[in-house]
């Protein structure tokens, strides 16, 4: 089928919602015969500065003010009105004269809300139409994501479209509750048992299993969570993904040098197979990123949630939390008394997978690339 696809997203607030749209990338290349698809970074696009800008105040409020950060992002309602209408004419603008008038998409896909007012405006001023989608990349739809121009939003399950139309208005055949797109092999392999995986991978089949990762920003005090695990009874099995974050990897692997433990640790970096990671864990620690709990969820590997940022990723744990799917721990005892539960207890454990079996979404990419070539 031939189509113009312009895929817009951030990398710069989190690395979920560029991967969303490059699963997207991935599968509408797969799918869609001879359609072309582009995708571009919509703040870099439209203003380098104000990227620049937005990324300085959004991880700095983080790490100084979050609670500051928090407190915006839940009167969202507020800063929005004052905010999306201004921007989204600015933005929309640039947009439209440097990518969109250049490249005559036929349909434009969103996974990250900041962009999407501007590319709201420059659907109204467009010459030639287009479709417009915001693929929601977290558990939780507020007030940036919602514009009356928009054709199609795709949410990661119906209670996240139930609320979209309930508190905005938006009408029930436009949301669809695809869920957050994943890379391919998270729906061609989900079903496959954690002892093969684990020999997949290269680990001890019989050996209990943790994950641990998001520390990539900095912010998930994984070295305290890995010191205080080589202390349980119990022999574990530890995985521990640092993303890019090559200073981290340095620092634990300084620290575990020469310590005498009955736990195995393995540290990595950068994994391109992650789907193969989560399949094997038993249990992993994380930060609830919109992403993360997606493909958690699409393997069926159950979550603790180590001290979820302000705004998007509470929003998340909440979510996660008030359906029992996920656990969260407070602090570092708290994930101890967790994993050592699990492993006396495998039948909870079972429990917790199969109610996360009803929001799974493994095939979420596929469905959306399919609404996209077919708008």
């Amino acid at each position: 089928m031939s189509r113009n696809i312009l895929l817009v997203t951030e990398e710069w607030a989190g690395s979920g919602h560029w991967m969303a749209a490059c699963a997207l990338e991935q599968v509408l290349r797969e799918r869609g015969g001879d359609a072309r698809v582009e995708m571009i970074g919509g703040l870099h696009t439209a203003s380098p500065l104000l990227k620049r800008l937005s990324r300085a105040a959004y991880l700095g409020s983080l790490r100084y003010v979050p609670e500051v950060w928090h407190r915006l992002y839940e009167r969202d309602h507020l800063w929005s009105r004052a905010f999306k209408k201004p921007l989204g004419m600015v933005l929309g603008k640039r947009l439209l004269q440097n990518v969109i008038e250049q490249t005559a998409p036929e349909v434009v896909v969103a996974t990250h809300a900041y962009c999407l007012a501007a590319l709201a405006e420059a659907k109204k001023r467009a010459a030639k139409p287009f479709a417009l989608v915001g693929v929601c990349t977290d558990f939780h739809f507020h007030h940036f994501w919602f514009h009356p121009q928009i054709d199609a939003y795709v949410v990661a399950n119906e209670q996240i479209a139930a609320d979209a139309v309930r508190r905005f208005g938006v009408p029930a055949e436009n949301v669809y509750p695809y869920g957050i797109p994943l890379r391919p092999p998270f729906a061609r392999e989900n079903d496959r048992q954690k002892d093969e995986w684990r020999k997949q991978v290269g680990l001890r089949p019989d050996r209990f299993t943790v994950l641990i990762s998001g520390g990539e920003g900095g912010y998930g005090e994984i070295g305290p969570v890995v010191k205080r695990l080589l202390q349980m009874e119990k022999p574990l099995q530890i995985i521990v993904a640092t993303g890019k974050n090559a200073a981290l990897l340095r620092e634990l692997a300084a620290c575990l040098t020469g310590i005498a433990s009955p736990h195995t640790v393995h540290l990595l970096g950068y994994v391109q197979d992650m789907w193969a990671y989560i399949g094997a864990a038993d249990a992993w620690i994380s930060k609830p990123g919109g992403l993360t709990c997606s493909e958690a969820l699409a393997m069926r590997t159950p979550l603790i949630l180590y001290r979820p940022l302000p705004g998007q990723e509470r929003k998340n744990s909440q979510f996660l939390r008030t359906h029992q799917i996920a656990e969260e721990a407070r602090d570092v005892e708290e994930i101890v008394r967790l994993l050592a539960r699990w492993q006396h207890r495998q039948d909870e454990r079972s429990e917790l997978a199969s109610r996360m079996r009803p929001f799974a979404r493994p095939d979420a990419a596929y469905r959306t690339a399919d609404l996209i070539l077919h708008l």
